[in-house]
């Protein structure tokens, strides 16, 4: 019996630590709209600029943030937090709770649509939490990786070079004999937008044929659950009538403009539409599609159209089916 009341004691003992680990680092005044002072009420080591969540009185998450500084001297010990954003017109009290974002945070807390990616920065955070690096089923390239990130899928090869520089190849030029490489550097990502410019070239030896590609995405955030892009996919080809990469492979056969909104499920999955307008066929088309994602694994089906007005099903300027898998790891 004594043996296991100690035993008894001793679990209690350890639940006690962990919930007062767990419950992170109470606010202990306001001093304005984006600044606010926490108690640092443990030595768990964190560093300046750590991103933070702020927890409110209902165990969710109501504020983004980083660590501004560190006061160990202080009795008691104290941070001081940025708050970068507050979800969905939520008010921080004294008394909320501040804890040091990481995976584990990202999947307990249900963090409203877009706003997590605010937090899906560096290797932090599963891809599914960060802006799309791919649409899929567009030519349009999405956003560049962080440092040291892959997507892989049949069609294509990224790299990610630094947090905002990336490397692409295309492997069905490859295949062909195209010996081919892109870039994509990401000149803009803060909450209100998102900016990547993308280019790649393309040079067949045998035959003396080259293909160029350049163009960007903006990303423009509305709220939790949607955001639009605004995408330039720009072709520059001067062997286009006879271009084996333009016509037999049906690679970057014409430029594009394209406005997509893209609207974010609870479970992260998203789904994408929007119109096309080709500029050389000088015709309106639009896509939809719906593309699952895992925490590296992407898939996406949907339909597309060069034309609108072209009513058949299966020709290049009518309706046709999309589709693409990768991961991103």
């Amino acid at each position: 019996m004594q043996f296991r009341r100690k035993n008894n004691f001793l679990f209690v003992f350890v639940l006690f630590c962990f919930d007062a680990l767990a419950s992170g680092y109470p606010i202990l005044k306001l001093h304005n709209r984006t600044q606010v002072i926490a108690e640092y009420n443990d030595n768990k080591k964190i560093a300046e600029g750590e991103t933070i969540v702020v927890i409110g009185d209902k165990e969710e998450v109501i504020a983004i943030g980083n660590i501004q500084d560190i006061e160990r001297e202080t009795n008691p010990k104290t941070l001081k937090i940025n708050i970068l954003e507050v979800l969905e017109n939520n008010v921080i009290l004294v008394g909320d709770k501040v804890i040091i974002f990481d995976k584990d945070i990202q999947k307990k807390y249900k963090i409203a649509g877009f706003n997590s990616l605010t937090l899906g920065k560096g290797n932090k955070a599963d891809s599914r939490f960060k802006e799309l690096a791919y649409f899929g089923v567009f030519t349009s390239d999405g956003h560049a990786l962080d440092a040291n990130e892959y997507l892989v899928s049949p069609f294509q090869f990224q790299y990610g070079m630094t947090d905002t520089m990336s490397l692409k190849v295309v492997n069905a030029l490859w295949f062909d004999g195209y010996i081919n490489g892109g870039l994509k550097y990401r000149i803009v990502h803060n909450k209100h937008a998102k900016i990547t410019l993308n280019g790649l070239g393309a040079f067949k030896v045998q035959q003396q044929d080259w293909i160029a590609q350049g163009g960007g995405v903006i990303t423009l955030p509305s709220n939790s659950k949607f955001q639009s892009h605004l995408m330039g996919n720009f072709i520059f080809d001067p062997q286009s009538l006879d271009s084996r990469a333009t016509e037999n492979l049906k690679l970057f056969r014409t430029s594009d403009i394209r406005s997509i909104t893209e609207y974010m499920t609870d479970s992260w999955n998203r789904v994408l539409y929007g119109p096309v307008y080709n500029v050389e066929l000088q015709t309106f088309g639009g896509t939809v599609s719906y593309m699952w994602i895992w925490n590296t694994f992407h898939l996406s089906l949907g339909v597309a159209t060069r034309d609108f007005t072209n009513l058949s099903f299966g020709s290049d300027s009518g309706y046709y089916y999309v589709y693409d898998f990768f991961l991103r790891f």
